[in-house]
């Protein structure tokens, strides 16, 4: 059985409108979020052993605050360029490279990439995974890549406004 975390990143600050979009980074509210989400994320999970982020600044620093609730090792932190702008094949293609070894993985990245993402390899539907949304998806494939053509469990749906 393979488990994966998607988390769209926190927040992010517009105040300065010269950073490229890529470089900005989490506004105040964004990381109260995240904090708070990553929090409730422990209580509801087992600490994932994969981690893998787009390299944009509001992903990365969504995904240290979660490496930071789950006592994980931020430097373990895969950054990986697709996830940023990606399509949901670059994200079938991403989760389809993961080591069979680890079994569970948490994802950070962006919409409407995770979404889209979503909508397609789930039977539920998700109109909008809002900033700081957690999915949190189990397959009963072995390897991941198998996980986005078998039949997906959505197990919750966590989101800022739910708490």
């Amino acid at each position: 059985m393979k488990t994966l975390t998607i988390v769209r990143h926190a927040k992010s600050d517009w105040a300065n409108d010269t950073l490229h979009d890529a470089h900005r980074p989490l506004n105040e509210r964004g990381y109260m979020d995240a904090n708070v989400i990553a929090k409730q994320t422990v209580k509801k999970i087992e600490k994932p052993d994969y981690w893998l982020t787009s390299p944009a600044i509001r992903a990365y620093s969504t995904a240290i605050i979660f490496a930071n609730a789950f006592k994980f090792d931020a430097e373990k932190i895969v950054i990986k360029q697709k996830i940023y702008e990606a399509t949901v094949k670059n994200l079938k293609q991403i989760v389809s490279a993961i080591p069979d070894n680890y079994k569970h993985v948490i994802l950070f990245g962006h919409n409407p990439s995770l979404t889209n993402y979503f909508n397609e390899i789930s039977d539920s539907f998700a109109d909008n995974i809002p900033t700081c949304g957690v999915l949190h998806l189990t397959s009963p494939a072995n390897k991941w890549k198998e996980f986005s053509n078998t039949k997906l469990q959505n197990d919750f749906y966590l989101y800022p406004k739910e708490i």
